[in-house]
């Protein structure tokens, strides 16, 4: 994984325009090229902020993907985290192994003591990665956010620092 970067546009965009990705993301499909670079450069502006941001995920040389926090509540230690994949790259641990730099770098670096992620029901390949890290369903967020004309019910993981196995 590695920071994104404004010529990582083609490779963005190659993925985020893909229908099978966008399927289950909280973020419609990118339609053009300028949805990917007002992504590019939304990231680049929390980079530049020191917020937390997204990493771009790395295979042969081109982004497939992201995994980073979404979210970070600093007096509660506690991060929500989210990723996207390449569909031309699913079923090779990818992912499972970006989540778990994710975890490690949230309970060394940013000590906290709860990492949390959602997503729809349905998304098995999410509910694996979740699961393979050592997340705990904690349990349903019924009709939770409204997305592409229909509720979504969205499932809670979570891992905590106790829990963690490093």
């Amino acid at each position: 994984m590695r920071r994104l970067q404004a010529d990582d546009l083609w490779d963005v965009f190659a993925y985020a325009s893909d229908p099978e990705v966008a399927k289950y993301t909280s973020w419609p499909r990118h339609a053009t090229l300028e949805d990917s670079r007002g992504f590019l450069n939304y990231v680049l502006e929390l980079y530049g902020n020191g917020e937390v941001a997204p990493w771009g995920v790395v295979c042969e040389d081109k982004v497939v993907g992201t995994c980073g926090f979404l979210d970070w509540n600093l007096p509660s230690s506690r991060a929500e985290i989210g990723f996207a994949l390449s569909s031309k790259v699913w079923g090779r641990g990818l992912m499972t192994e970006a989540v778990r730099g994710v975890i490690r770098f949230g309970f060394r670096t940013m000590n906290l003591n709860r990492i949390q992620g959602r997503c729809e029901v349905e998304n098995v390949a999410s509910v694996r990665v979740m699961e393979k890290v050592g997340m705990k369903l904690e349990g349903v967020l019924r009709e939770h956010e409204y997305s592409e004309g229909r509720y979504l019910n969205l499932a809670m993981y979570s891992i905590l620092r106790r829990e963690w196995g490093e």
